[in-house]
């Protein structure tokens, strides 16, 4: 994969959280909000490790399967919209919250550097 002159400041961005992904660990939160919640702590550790997994191959200038890049357009909310009825739960498990959000938003910056 090429990174055009116009999106190589977004593929440096990419970078630094690929990095910042590899140095953090899981929120211990993750086991309270399924205790709480009933919803499966494995959700979350499929989407981390979704964007994640993508993330490695777009730094390491590979392309992303087409079955895994129509999974990774579909945001947090779409892949699990259970989720949908314990967001303010969500949101009061401020590290587990932040994660996902970061989750999202390197998600999304992926999308935007392929397009």
């Amino acid at each position: 994969m090429r990174i055009s002159r116009d999106k190589q400041g977004l593929f440096n961005d990419l970078k630094q959280r690929y990095q910042y992904l590899l140095d953090s660990s899981y929120p211990d939160e993750i086991v309270s909000f399924e205790e709480e919640t009933g919803m499966w702590s494995d959700d979350f550790y499929e989407f981390f490790t979704l964007v994640t997994g993508s993330l490695s191959l777009v730094i390491d200038h590979k392309r992303i399967p087409k079955k895994q890049l129509n999974v990774l357009r579909q945001s947090f909310e779409e892949q699990y919209p259970q989720i949908k009825s314990c967001q303010q739960i969500l949101e009061s498990y401020p590290l587990l919250h932040s994660y996902v959000q970061y989750h999202e938003e390197t998600r999304k910056r992926i999308i935007a550097l392929i397009q």
